[in-house]
Formats: structure tokens, sequence, C-alpha cells
């Protein structure tokens, strides 16, 4: 049948209803449901069944199990999201610092800072950061732990949801002038199962009231370069309150060289520790010293007055000093033994050498050259002038141009040199109120009546100070007994070759005008000596080596007038020897030179005194000398 027969006959109008059906076999499409042929295959002609397929019904299962997880998840994050915002919000997290809001400089005061977790969820990794000004100092607080000079971090750890601390903060604030500081608390914490960091922050200002101590500082206006300055700082208490473990420091001008100040300052010539201050009680201390700069120049110096925190000076009041320098044609200059400054001794030659000059343009008329030196500690019937006369009542020594004749009109540029001598007594006087740290003042002047005076101001005349400091004089006296009381002895007198003879030797020390520190006295055993370990008294501190056979008594600080007011400082100790064959006849050695050492606290230097060796020949033994006990026998 051709294709337009079969066309004609599936289309024809009346064409019967079964006109498909054709015996069953191998190539109906729609064969037995059990055929197993892997070709087999639905017809797409045939109508549809009505109803859901079984593919359909698991595709759209599928699509409403995914919709029902999709709902689920949102649902979740919903509720997630709404416990968030439920459990956390950070308006719940609260700092407050609360304490007093007007307080006295120097004042310790205590503030609280209160925090709170109003949450539902902890807080991890919480701390509290406090900031404060440079002039707040915090108390000690192991739980405080500083991070910068003006701030500092108190740990917490963890926060429990709905729970509050409260965190002590103790300090003390210092403004000399009274000023309006901060302090400010910093909250920060990471809230749980959430990310970042979160904080709170709150502030409270103080109000810091001066210190009620009144402080003054006076001094010369102008001052030739070279000259003599002098300050005189006063200081009162004018609160109702007494004050305690105050100090006055100095902050000297550059080219200032400290002399002398009264009181003696208590530290590097410019730190005082005041005794209580009583409401209403005041002091005052003066200084002395040369200033030296450059004409017109300005030097400041400035005092203050507070306490120490720690290691931090604290101020509560402070004060400053401007100082003009101006210029004189007159030069005047001063030297000591060649130097400018130096410390001396007891007995000491002092060579004087005076400089001058006209350094101005004009010349000079009738110059006159005055030396102030007035000391307790002078030897004045040792004074050896070139010219000039000494008066003893005022302790000065001026010359004229009836002793320089060049003083009649000293012409410009034209100087000279005037020279003196004298010595320091060999035994320093401790009377009355002058018993230590004694200070030998030598001040020149120059000066003529064609020096100018500017208006206003007082008279430019030439002068230079030098102030010597006096070195304690030490004293050791260093004895040997066979016959003594305070550590018996043993063994035959005279020595005896290959015999054991004990002997005792005492050491006393002496200091005179300035208290000294690391005091000690030290000494070596010859070979044939040694130590026996007996000493006097039980708690000397009395060291030896075997090894290097020398010994040390370690003093520490003397007071001066140790042994002139009072009783010396004694140790004894008990040495013993055993003579060889070759020390037959001859004395024996028993202690070196014995050297006493120390650190004078008011000059600072390094002093040392040294005795004369020891030997079996004891002359202050009288009972030894008399048998004749010094020579080694057989």
């Amino acid at each position: 049948m051709s294709l337009f027969d079969i066309r004609k006959k599936l289309y024809k109008k009346d064409a019967p209803p079964d006109i498909s059906e054709h015996p069953i076999s191998e190539y109906n499409p729609i064969a037995s449901k059990t055929s197993t042929d892997a070709y087999s295959e639905e017809d797409l002609w045939l109508e549809k069944k009505a109803g859901l397929q079984v593919s359909e019904k698991k595709v759209i299962g599928k699509g409403l199990t995914a919709l029902v997880a999709i709902l689920v998840i949102i649902l979740v994050s919903v509720v997630i999201y709404e416990f968030r915002l439920v459990a956390f919000n950070k308006r719940n997290a609260q700092v407050a610092v609360s304490g007093p809001e007007q307080i006295k400089s120097g004042q310790l005061v205590r503030y609280e800072i209160d925090y709170k977790n109003n949450n539902w969820v902890n807080m991890k990794n919480a701390a509290i950061k406090i900031q404060y000004p440079e002039n707040f100092r915090p108390e000690p607080d192991k739980n405080f732990k500083p991070d910068t000079p003006t701030s500092g971090i108190y740990s917490l750890g963890i926060v429990m949801p709905r729970s509050s601390g409260k965190i002590v903060f103790s300090g003390k604030a210092y403004s000399p002038k009274g000023a309006l500081i901060y302090l400010k608390a910093d909250f920060s914490y990471q809230p749980f199962s959430f990310t970042g960091q979160f904080d709170a922050n709150a502030q409270l200002g103080v109000s810091v009231i001066p210190a009620p101590i009144v402080l003054e500082i006076h001094g010369q206006q102008d001052v030739v370069s070279g000259n003599v300055i002098n300050y005189a700082v006063t200081y009162k208490n004018d609160g109702v309150e007494a004050l305690d473990d105050l100090q006055v420091k100095m902050s000297y001008p550059e080219g200032f060289t400290f002399a002398s100040s009264m009181p003696a300052a208590d530290k590097e010539d410019n730190v005082w520790q005041l005794p209580t201050l009583g409401p209403g009680e005041s002091g005052r201390i003066t200084i002395n010293g040369r200033l030296e700069g450059v004409n017109d120049m300005t030097r400041t110096a400035r005092v203050s007055i507070g306490t120490m925190n720690g290691e931090d000076f604290m101020s509560y009041n402070d004060e400053a000093l401007d100082t003009k320098m101006t210029a004189s044609p007159l030069l005047i200059a001063q030297t000591v033994n060649d130097q400018k400054q130096l410390n001396v001794n007891a007995g000491q030659y002092l060579q004087f050498k005076i400089a001058y000059q006209n350094s101005g343009n004009i010349g000079l008329r009738d110059v006159i050259v005055t030396e102030k030196l007035d000391s307790p500690v002078l030897d004045y019937s040792t004074l050896d002038i070139k010219g000039g006369k000494f008066d003893a009542s005022t302790k000065l020594i001026t010359w004229k141009a009836s002793d320089i004749v060049a003083f009649k009109n000293l012409n410009p540029g034209v100087g000279g040199l005037i020279s003196f001598s004298i010595h320091v007594k060999k035994n320093i006087p401790l009377e009355g109120n002058d018993k230590k740290n004694f200070v030998i003042v030598s001040l020149a002047k120059i000066d003529s009546p064609d020096v100018p005076t500017p208006i206003a101001t007082n008279k430019i005349i030439s002068s230079n100070e030098m102030d010597m400091k006096l070195n304690s004089k030490m004293i050791i006296d260093t004895k040997g007994f066979y016959n003594d009381t305070t550590i018996p002895n043993s063994g035959p007198i005279p020595p005896v070759v290959g015999q054991e003879t004990t002997y005792t030797i005492h050491w006393k020390v002496m200091n005179v005008s300035n208290d000294i520190s690391n005091a000690k006295v030290s000494a070596v055993l010859p070979t044939n000596a040694t130590m026996t370990g007996k000493f006097f008294p039980d708690d000397a501190r009395i060291n030896y080596n075997e090894r290097t056979n020398s010994i040390v008594w370690d003093i520490g600080k003397i007071d001066a007038g140790t042994g002139v007011l009072n009783a010396p400082l004694e140790a004894a100790f008990q040495i013993k020897i055993k003579p060889s064959v070759d020390q037959f006849n001859k004395e024996v050695g028993l202690l070196g030179i014995s050297t006493f050492s120390a650190k004078d606290l008011f000059t600072g230097d390094e002093l040392s005194v040294s005795s004369a060796t020891k030997s079996s020949s004891l002359p202050e033994d009288v009972p030894l000398t008399k048998a004749g006990g010094g020579r080694v026998s057989n």
C-alpha cells in the first residue's frame, strides 16, 4: 500500500474506529507489559489516562519537601534573629563612674566603676580600661595593669547574664594651680555567639583644688656673669590641716654653680625633705652659688614643693624667678691651688690667685679689689699676703692703688694677678652650732667709681665666689697587745721558733666633721700570721679571707663627731704566729698597713687614711716591752 493510500485510509471521514488494530507482534510498540525488550517504549500517540502518573507524583513530593525545608529554615532563622534581638542589646551593657567630684591636690580618693550585663547571654573577654590625666597617680592594685602612663586595664573575663559588678579605683591627683580632670571608663566585651567587640563608655569630671601651700622665690634680677647669686625660697601652710612628707625641689638655671645652702640639701644639692608642716607654719631655704651667661640673656630658676609618689615627684605649687645677665667693664676671677672648684682637707695649704682686668674701652680710676675670707676652719696665723691689708674683725683683705699702682688708673685691656696663701687648720673645732659640713667661702670683688650705675638698678660690681667644702677628717688608731683583757692570749713570750703565740689587734676609728658612708678598715696579714676566729664585739662585721690573708671590718655609716664628741668606734681580733727558723732573733710581722676608707656624704669625695704596720715588738704593751718580748728566740 502506498503512502497516499495509507493517509487516505487514516483520515477518511467514515474510517472505522479499529483501523489501527493489527495482530500483536514483536513490532507492536505496546506489546505485552511483561515484555523484557530493552527497546520497548510508551506509545506517544496513545491518549493519557486521567490522574497523575507515578513520576509526576515523585517530582511533586520532592518539591513539597524542599519547600517545607525552606520554610523551616526561614522559621528557624527568624526565631534565631528574634532571639538574638531579645537575648542581646548593646544598650543593656552599662558602665558608670561614681565618686567625689571635688578633691584636694594630693588627696587620696576612691572611685567606683559599676558595670552591668542586663542581657540573656554571657559576655566574654570583658575588660574595663580606665583613662586618667598625667597628673593623676593610681594606687598600686594587683588587679590593675597599667597600659600606658595615662591608662590601665581591669580584666573581668566572663560576665554572666543578668549580672553586675563593681571595681574600686583609688589614686591621687596633683595640680599646683587647680584643674578640671576627667576619669574615663571603657567597658569592652564580646557577647557569646556574637562576633566582633562591643563597648560602653562613661566618664566623670573632677575638680582638683590646689593644696594650700604658699611658695615664693626671691633673688637678684640682674647679675654680672660669674658673680654670686643668692636665692631665698619661702613656703607656708595656709590651710587648716598638717601636711606630711613634703619636699622642696629646685631646678637651677643653666650656668649656675651650687655653692651652699641653709639648711643643707638632703639630695643632690637641690632637694630638701621638710618636717611636718602644721597649719600656719612656714620655712625658708637660702641657696648660694655663681651664675654665668651671655650678656642680656635671661636665666630662669624654678622651685617646686610637693611630695614623692613612688619614684615620681608630684608638685603642689611651682614658682620661677628670671635673672638677666649683665656686663661690667671690670672682670675678676680667682683660683685656689690652680683650680676653680675643689674640696679641701684639714691642714691643707691653699694658694689663692685673683685675676683682674679692665675689659672696657675707657680707663677706670681708683680701682679697689677685696677678698672676703671667713671660715672657722682657716688658720689666719698662716695668712701670707702680697701687699694689701687684712682686717681680722671682718676677715676682709683689701688692695688699693697704694698697694698696686695700676689701680690708680686702670687702662683699657690692662689686667694683673694678686696672690696670697693660707692653711686650713689641722684640728677642726667642733663648737656651738658649727659641728659639721664646713664650707670655706672666698668672695673676690672689684670696683671703681667710674663704673656706671644704670637707672633703676643696682650698681654693677663684678665679683667672683668660690665655695670650698671641707672633707671630713678621719682618724685610725691601730694597736696590738699580748697582755689584753678583751681577748686573752697565750703562747711563749718572747715568741719561740716552731711554737704558736697569739696577739690581739685593736682598731679604733674617729670621724670629725661630716657624715660618712661605706666606711671600712682593711689590712693584709703577713704570710706567717693567721686569724684565730676570735673577735670583739661579737656583732662586729669582720671578714677574713684565708686565700688572700686579708681582713676587713665593714662599719657602714659613721656620724660626724664620732670619737670627738663621743667615744670612737672600736673592734678587736686575735691572730697567731708560728715563727720559723729564719726568723730567729728577728721581729715577726703581725699586721700590714691598715687603711680606713669611706665616702664623705657632704663633699662626695672618697676618703682614706692609713696607719703603720704592726710587728711582735709592741711598744703600747708595756709589760711585753719590759720583758723584751719582741724578738724570736729558740
